[in-house]
Parts: C-alpha cells; sequence; structure tokens
C-alpha cells in the first residue's frame, strides 16, 4: 500500500501545472491576481513540530483553552470564521519554502492547533484544520482564500542556514501591526524558529577531515540517515487529516489579496510525500519576538516563552525537503451546523 501511495507522490510530481497565475509573482507585481483551480501540485521544503496532549494541546481541550493567537485579527471578528468547538488532541505547526508552485515561489507559516466538533448532515464530526496561515505574496494568498477558505494573510520571512544543517526562520506579519489594511510586515516577529538536524550535519566530515587532512573527506558524509515519509501514513495510525475549513471574511487590504469565498465551509485533503525526510530538534525560543515586553502585540495575541501554550522551548521535528505537496478540490460544505 505504501508503494503505490509513493508512486502516486512520484507521479503527481511530473505532472507540470497548465496554468500559471502570475510570471513575477511578487507583492510588487502589477500582473492582475487571477483564480487558479484546484487541485495544486507544489514542491519544497517543510519543516514540522507536532502539538501533543500535555504538550501544546491541553489535555482536557475546549474553545475556552485556545489561546487568541490560533486566529488571525481579521477572522476573529467573524464568528462564522472561527466557529466550531475546539477538541484538542493533535496539532502541528509547519514552516514550507515552496520552490515550485501554480502561483510560483512562496514562504508559509501554519498552525493546526488540534480537531474542531461539529455537525455535517446531522452527524457528529471532528476535523483539523488550518486556523491561521501566513505567506510571503498575494497571489497565494488570494488563491487559497477562494479555493479552500484557507485564511491566509502576507507576511516577510528572513531565513538563515548553517553549515551544520540547521535552519532558522522569523515571520512579520502584515496584520499584527493594527493597520487594518495590512500594508507592511511588523517590527519583531510573531513567530519564529530553528531546526536542528539530530548531529550536526558536518560533524563526521569535521572530524574525519582533522583526522586525516587531505583526503578529501569534507563532502557528502552526514550522520543523520534520510527516510520516507508521507502523510498517507496518518490514515494508517487512523487519523483523519482532511482539512475542514469555515467561511473567510474580505478586508480592504492594500495588495487586493483578503478575499472572501462565499458563505459554506470546505473540505480538502492536503498530501505531503518526501524521499529526504531527517528528523531533529525545533527551538521555539521567542526570546526578542513581538509583544515580549508587553504580553502582547498590537492586535492583541499573546506572546508565549515558546509561542505556543504548553509548548516546551525543545521539540521533535521532520524536515522533509524537496517535497512534493498536494492541495485537492475544495469541496462545498452547505450542511455544517456549529
Amino acid at each position: 500500500m505504501l508503494f503505490r501511495c509513493f508512486a502516486a507522490f512520484a507521479a503527481a510530481a511530473k505532472i507540470a501545472s497548465a496554468q500559471q497565475a502570475c510570471t513575477n509573482c511578487t507583492n510588487e507585481s502589477p500582473e492582475p491576481i487571477e483564480l487558479v483551480p484546484a487541485p495544486w501540485t507544489l514542491k519544497g521544503d517543510m519543516y514540522g513540530s507536532f502539538l501533543l496532549p500535555g504538550a501544546g494541546v491541553p489535555l482536557f481541550a475546549n474553545s475556552d483553552s485556545l489561546p487568541k493567537k490560533a486566529f488571525p485579527p481579521l477572522e476573529r471578528q467573524y464568528p462564522e470564521a472561527i466557529a466550531g468547538e475546539y477538541t484538542g488532541r493533535l496539532g502541528m505547526l509547519q514552516v514550507l519554502r515552496y520552490t515550485e508552485t501554480p502561483v510560483g515561489p512562496y514562504d508559509e507559516l501554519l498552525i493546526i492547533p488540534g480537531f474542531f466538533g461539529f455537525e455535517d448532515n446531522g452527524k457528529r464530526q471532528e476535523m483539523t484544520r488550518v486556523s491561521r496561515i501566513y505567506v510571503s505574496q498575494k497571489y497565494t494568498a488570494w488563491n487559497g482564500r477562494k479555493n479552500w477558505n484557507i485564511p491566509k494573510h502576507l507576511a516577510r520571512f528572513d531565513w538563515t542556514y548553517s553549515d551544520d544543517g540547521s535552519a532558522t526562520v522569523k515571520v512579520y506579519p502584515f496584520d499584527t501591526t493594527g493597520d487594518p489594511t495590512e500594508s507592511s510586515p511588523s517590527e519583531k516577529p510573531f513567530f519564529q524558529m530553528t531546526f536542528s538536524p539530530l548531529l550536526p550535519q558536518n560533524l563526521l566530515s569535521n572530524t574525519l577531515t582533522s583526522l586525516l587532512p587531505g583526503l578529501g573527506l569534507n563532502k557528502g558524509l552526514n550522520l543523520n540517515p534520510t527516510i520516507p515519509f508521507t502523510t498517507d501514513l496518518y490514515a494508517l495510525l487512523g487519523i483523519n487529516a482532511t482539512l475542514y475549513q469555515p467561511p473567510v471574511p474580505a478586508a480592504n487590504d492594500s495588495f487586493g489579496a483578503i478575499t472572501d469565498e462565499g458563505p459554506n465551509w470546505k473540505a480538502v485533503v492536503p498530501g505531503q510525500y518526501s524521499t529526504n525526510s531527517t528528523l531533529g530538534l525545533v527551538n521555539m525560543d521567542q526570546t526578542g519576538g513581538d509583544g515580549e515586553e508587553t504580553g502582547v502585540n498590537a492586535v492583541g495575541d499573546e506572546f508565549f516563552p515558546n509561542f505556543w501554550p504548553g509548548l516546551p522551548k525543545q521539540n521533535v521535528g521532520i524536515r522533509l525537503r524537496d517535497a512534493t505537496i498536494t492541495f485537492g478540490e475544495g469541496i462545498e460544505l452547505p450542511n455544517i451546523v456549529v
């Protein structure tokens, strides 16, 4: 079964997008934002860390236990955009660097705080959702809201890479300054993290080079094994990873990116696959972050020393290099009751 899953993802990776939304896919581009319908197939790197019971997810979760920062400032003003009873169980933080997409390269931070309860066609359901998400350019922000009710907002992403294989990212949102037009990034980061492999990437090569100089042993040596990974494993563990997204509101933002998409919820099945996956540690220290001095930022997002309540400073994480990411068609859900 897993081999079939890997083969399907590999085949999807070869499918070129038939429609491109832009040639210069940046916030400064004068090209109009156009709809690129789902499904989408994307390529890039993913850094992720789970929110687990007692470590990012309350043991007795309810909607009162969710921090305000779980939702964007705009969506918090609309009850239908944050509807659903929070039940926790399992969540995830992810940062992605997309190199190939139907709307050009972009960076992304997303928060999946866990599961939410509701009724669909009279049946009780609990599903996950992306409750807050930042992207680095307007074309994906607009399309994400249109295609899947994904509440994308803009942010600046700053990346730093080190010889030991670690990667650090800082995220500066456009919607946390108090400016309703979301025209520019915050001065201090809303989110920052460092992913480090379990052993420094250059540890073995440095050691051998010091013992046996001149033998050219400083390349291609890595103590961190890579393994294949697919999100289809979640189904084998009894986890339904389908995203159920409530409707999103529109805003009069400076870039024309914050659009709405009707009154209905939407469901989408995401997928991630890589043959080059590595476990590591994720440092969530937020020293110097926005709101550190006062406890909240300009729009009321709480400051936590490790970004999220109950989350330790060091967390087990995973890095997927050269991953294939898929987003299916957004399915309208007109019968959801919360």
